[in-house]
């Protein structure tokens, strides 16, 4: 393979990644459909079947770092193949469920083992295989995760109530093994060797000039990074922005439904997410490469403090749309910019590695808030507290976006 057909081949991975995380991020954003469907069979809290979350999450953040090490060492192909076997696994055996221990178990750790295939090695192989254009290859990478909102959690709302929590949980397994484990096949490491022997050569073909990465044997490793200031102040921002946006995925519909939403209808609103995700992704990729990363990350994280306190304050049927709409172009805008500004404070010789080691605040943050929630739900009754305890968070967080600075060189 020539050396420019080898940085075509980018784009091969752009479009595996956006199957990928298709499918996998809107099979793991439906887990709020099933909610409340499996606690009234079964009669329990939702405490504690929001602790299925926590598990996942821990999961998730125990085998995270791993991952990233061992994508960076064998190739990220076989990681993603092994982490979508997981997740097929998963949901066909959560399917089964008749104890708590079994949603804990099927539903939390399988399902949790696999959540690396759903974001964070996708993107990161992304990034690597880009420098110039990279925000709209990351743009179009993940508009996946928006597509997969806006459409898969409302067929799984059609099919629960068509046919059952169980057989939709079955159809999700199948879905992950037919159309994710191919699409794993055909990701493939950026080949450095050659890029940088078209690069020398200065073609002038404007995919060498857009592809080629000029950092990938530069910048921090893993052990360097874990040891500055910016590792962690990125870290505890990833925390609580993560933490929201895992209350906000499982108990916007259980809170919507409360308020007075039939159930497909509540399940409309993570599909306006999904749709609206789109505008983010695509807007802030764009938008980061001409006014850079930092901006964006302050606007979506001031917006989407606000939307969280307003929903939390305003719970009529109109204002869950109007939130969602909001919701969608700043969560996604601000998930866009978190493997780029990773890239820019460390570097891309070990991204997958330090980015890896970033997201164990995935799992912490996706599993510690809906299970607080689910708790405080139990004990008052409401969501009010829990929303606006995420809307002070993302306040931090914000502050954190202005202070952090780069480890390398200037974002």
């Amino acid at each position: 393979m020539t050396a420019k057909k080898s940085l075509q081949y980018g784009w091969v991975v752009v479009a595996s990644a956006f199957i990928i995380t298709f499918i996998t991020c809107g099979v793991n954003f439906s887990y709020g459909v099933f909610f409340l469907p499996i606690v009234n069979e079964f009669g329990w809290s939702r405490g504690l079947a929001s602790a299925v979350m926590l598990v996942a999450g821990i999961a998730y953040a125990v085998t995270l770092p791993f991952t990233g090490i061992l994508a960076d060492r064998y190739g990220y192909k076989w990681v993603l193949a092994v982490s979508a076997c997981f997740l097929s696994l998963g949901l066909i055996l959560s399917s089964q469920i008749q104890e708590l221990w079994q949603l804990y178990v099927f539903t939390g750790l399988l399902v949790g083992l696999s959540i690396s295939a759903s974001f964070a090695i996708p993107v990161a192989l992304v990034a690597l295989w880009f420098t110039r254009r990279q925000g709209l290859a990351l743009g179009v990478a993940t508009l996946g995760i928006s597509l997969g909102t806006a459409t898969i959690p409302l067929l799984i709302s059609y099919l629960v109530t068509s046919a059952g929590w169980r057989p939709a949980l079955i159809i999700a397994g199948i879905a992950v093994a037919v159309f994710c484990i191919p699409a794993t096949l055909l990701m493939r490491n950026p080949p450095r060797h050659t890029m940088a022997a078209y690069s020398a050569a200065k073609l002038e073909s404007s995919e060498a000039k857009q592809a080629v990465p000029s950092d990938l044997d530069t910048g921090l490793t893993v052990s360097q990074s874990l040891r500055t200031s910016q590792f962690w102040t990125l870290f505890i921002t990833f925390l609580l922005f993560l933490s929201s946006l895992g209350l906000i995925m499982l108990h916007l519909v259980p809170y919507a439904v409360d308020s007075g939403i039939e159930p497909v209808r509540a399940a409309v609103l993570i599909t306006l997410i999904g749709i609206f995700g789109i505008i983010g992704r695509l807007g802030s990729g764009v938008l980061s490469d001409k006014v850079g990363i930092k901006p964006i990350m302050l606007f979506c994280t001031v917006l989407l403090g606000l939307d969280i306190a307003f929903i939390a304050l305003y719970s009529e049927p109109w204002a869950f749309y109007v939130f969602a709409a909001i919701y969608g172009i700043s969560y996604s805008g601000f998930v866009t910019q978190m493997v780029r500004i990773t890239r820019k404070v460390f570097g891309g010789r070990a991204l997958g590695s330090v980015f890896g080691a970033l997201m164990v605040s995935d799992g912490i943050g996706f599993g510690v808030g809906p299970w607080i929630a689910g708790n405080i739900y139990d004990a008052t009754g409401s969501y009010q507290a829990s929303f606006l305890a995420a809307a002070a968070g993302l306040a931090v967080a914000t502050i954190l976006v202005v202070i952090v600075r780069p480890a390398i060189k200037k974002i």
